[in-house]
């Protein structure tokens, strides 16, 4: 070897040794939370390092700076990062075959995976499940081909993390055994300490809370061992929720009480690293500043070097110099302040942003229960008055009763449509609910609702619907009810002895999805051009002088709705002449979908034969909900507690359980848990005002066999139980 090709060894050992030092101490940089200084020195070593062919750091590096990004919340710079390390490890691996498994290939595949598992990680963080997924899995044969234990199991336990979220129960069973076969005793605890606890949490929700309390028993030992808070929380929670279903509600409330007391801690810390990643955030961009000044300074040098030729050219350079100098540092103080201001407010914004949230929770709450308690008094008032409009002996009380029964619905409107206003924002597009619907059923059921609007002056209702549209389509039949209503209630409102027509027709059907254009016109009293630039504005109608025309929340909660389907409408209209509203909405198209349509009229012997217990707190809706019953035949044993339901359900046999939800001591989720521990084959349906987000959100209501929301029609009510009762029961 020649001196020469000794002096370049001995540079390229050299700089090896620096990016070697570089690589320890910027990963030290960030875990001690310094983002900026990974990010900026970052760049640095990774140019150092692909001049020696250092993949090994080029994307140890890489990895580091990109999870900076996303804890200073650059989710645009993270994901560059993660995919051009992806693309890079890739275009190497072309010119090298991953069998021959030598160091320099083991590297760079074992990196291309790291890259892999970032960028699922970060559609993770965005809570985009399926992408995340879907990048996971494709890292699994790439970690198998080069038996890559550590980086299988956390891939497998993603995945298998990903689904129980999504309570994917089936395909979270599959990866949890998969993370499960993967874990050794020479593994670092906190992995060891996790996968008991995924494996405790698919054990509770398959109902298995003995099992599960046994694996979360473990795992929250192990975690407390390596010191790993995120587990032992999400393990003290589920620990809870498997005691509760066992019926040990003491031991429930103790582990509540750990898991919140572990997260008021997290709390603080996380409050803390917050700030640190907002202060980092600004001393890169303080960095970018002061690059760019230096950039600056060295144009001027340049400038200055080429008009040294005399005396009085070096003088103006010499001044232009001193200029830009103070300038720079009038600029660099002004800067200093600018950015310890702003340090400072984004702390009073991190408190501020705390409190909102608090404040959020507590409108939440007030919410729902407004909910309970204005619907619930309502199912009392239309409850009454229906029982009082069957009855012979006050038929000659029949139009006060009718005005009555109208009132309270159109109160009834009225609260759905302001709590309706509260939560709409907050819904997205994949939480619309896909249940097959009949299409035709639904707007004869929307025309019928809308027609007591106007009784004085009825007008005539004219329906045409495509005959190409399926009987049957898959869609949130629900919000595309509520849209109709208040679209067709608006028109009848305001058009009297008119004509009001609505219209469905059908474009081509393409991978299994048919649009359906939705047109309603009416000859009413029209909107003048004004009107129109706000009417779907939720508070235009809120002044003095339009008051007789309602609260005006109908068509504000139309156009989100409809944004919701992605979907915009289209209004025109005339003073004088009338009213066209269009839309179009997409829906899901099934072949051969077969439902029951809810019947009109039911017959008054339908529960004869039946036992049902009604479970309810309160004394007016006991009366209702026996009364109604009766009507059909059934057989009424009241229960005023969850508690007292539960010693019924012991002693005695029911073919049905009606279970209210919002009670005092035992609410009917906690009754429903503990009947299930003895009785896994009673019918129980929730009978509840409570909205029914909450209702099918919570974590118990898949014990539960259906629910019937409270103000309900009778037809509707009746059938719902016939279709809940087996067959078998059946006189």
């Amino acid at each position: 070897m020649s001196n020469k090709d000794s002096d370049t060894l001995s540079v390229k050992e050299r700089k090896q040794q620096k990016v070697d030092s570089l690589r320890k101490y910027l990963r030290n940089e960030f875990y001690k939370n310094n983002y900026d200084k990974t990010i900026e020195i970052g760049k640095n070593v990774l140019q150092l390092a692909r001049e020696i062919d250092d993949y090994k750091t080029v994307f140890s590096i890489s990895s580091l700076i990109g999870n900076s990004f996303m804890k200073i919340e650059d989710t645009l710079q993270a994901r560059s990062i993660f995919e051009e390390t992806i693309e890079e490890a890739k275009k190497i691996q072309q010119y090298a075959a991953i069998d021959s498994l030598s160091e320099d290939n083991y590297n760079v595949t074992r990196s291309l995976i790291t890259a892999q598992i970032d960028l699922g990680n970060f559609y993770a963080l965005q809570d985009k499940a399926a992408p995340a997924i879907k990048i996971f899995k494709e890292a699994i044969p790439i970690a198998e081909q080069i038996k890559d234990t550590s980086h299988l199991f956390i891939i497998n336990f993603n995945i298998a993390e990903l689904n129980l979220n999504q309570k994917n129960i089936p395909e979270a069973e599959y990866y949890v055994q998969q993370t499960n076969k993967l874990v050794s005793d020479d593994m670092v605890e906190a992995y060891r300490a996790v996968a008991k606890i995924n494996h405790g949490k698919l054990e509770y929700l398959k109902n298995n809370p003995s099992k599960a309390i046994k694996l979360l028993k473990e795992g929250i030992e192990m975690a407390q061992n390596s010191g790993y808070t995120d587990p032992l929380i999400e393990g003290y929670d589920y620990y809870a929720k498997a005691s509760a279903l066992n019926g040990n509600y003491s031991q429930a409330y103790r582990w509540t009480q750990k898991a919140d007391s572990l997260r008021s801690e997290k709390y603080q810390v996380d409050k803390i690293a917050a700030i640190q990643a907002a202060t980092a955030k600004y001393k890169l961009n303080e960095y970018e500043q002061e690059l760019k000044s230096k950039e600056l300074q060295n144009e001027i040098n340049q400038q200055n070097a080429k008009r040294e030729t005399t005396i009085f050219w070096v003088k103006i350079a010499s001044g232009i110099l001193l200029l830009s100098t103070i300038f720079l540092l009038i600029s660099y103080v002004k800067r200093r302040r600018l950015l310890k201001n702003l340090i400072e407010k984004n702390k009073q914004y991190l408190i501020a942003k705390e409190e909102s949230e608090e404040s959020a929770k507590a409108k939440t709450k007030l919410f729902s229960n407004i909910t309970h308690e204005l619907r619930t008094p309502m199912y009392g008032i239309i409850g009454t008055s229906s029982l009082m409009m069957k009855d012979k002996n006050l038929k000659g009380h029949d139009e006060n009763l009718k005005s009555l029964k109208f009132s309270a619905n159109y109160l009834l409107s009225l609260i759905n449509n302001v709590l309706q206003l509260t939560k709409i924002d907050t819904t997205k597009k994949d939480e619309l609910h896909q249940i097959k619907f009949n299409i035709r059923e639904l707007v004869h059921n929307a025309i019928e609702s809308s027609k007591y609007i106007n009784t004085q002056n009825p007008s005539t209702y004219e329906v045409e619907v495509d005959p190409t549209i399926p009987e049957y389509v898959i869609g949130d039949d629900l919000k595309i009810s509520q849209i109709l209503i208040n679209l067709i209630g608006n028109a009848t409102k305001f058009t009297n002895n008119g004509i009001i027509s609505l219209k469905l027709t059908s474009g081509e059907i393409v991978d299994h999805q048919i649009p359906v254009h939705f047109s309603i016109v009416d000859t009413g009293v029209g909107i003048s051009e004004e009107r129109q630039k706000e009417i779907f504005n939720e508070f235009s109608q809120f002044n003095i002088s339009q008051i007789s025309q309602g609260a005006g929340l109908g068509l504000p909660i139309v156009k989100k709705l409809l944004e919701l389907h992605e979907s915009d409408i289209s209004l025109q209209s005339e003073v004088g002449k009338g009213t066209q509203v269009d839309f179009t909405i997409r829906f899901e198209v099934e072949e051969n979908a077969n439902l029951n349509p809810i019947p009109e009229t039911i017959d008054e012997n339908a529960l004869a034969g039946f036992s049902i217990l009604v479970v309810d707190d309160n004394k007016i809706n006991q009366i209702v909900t026996k009364k109604t019953l009766k009507n059909y035949g059934a057989s009424i044993t009241v229960a005023g507690s969850g508690a007292e339901a539960i010693e019924l359900v012991k002693n005695e046999s029911f073919d049905l359980i009606l279970m209210d939800i919002n009670m005092p001591e035992m609410n009917g989720f906690e009754a429903t848990e503990i009947i299930r521990g003895f009785n896994s084959e009673i019918p129980i349906l929730a009978l509840t005002a409570v909205e029914l987000e909450k209702v099918v959100g919570d974590n118990s209501y898949h014990l539960m066999n259906g629910f019937v929301l409270k103000p309900y029609k009778i037809n509707v009510f009746i059938d719902t139980i016939l279709k809940s009762i087996p067959k078998k029961t059946i006189l």
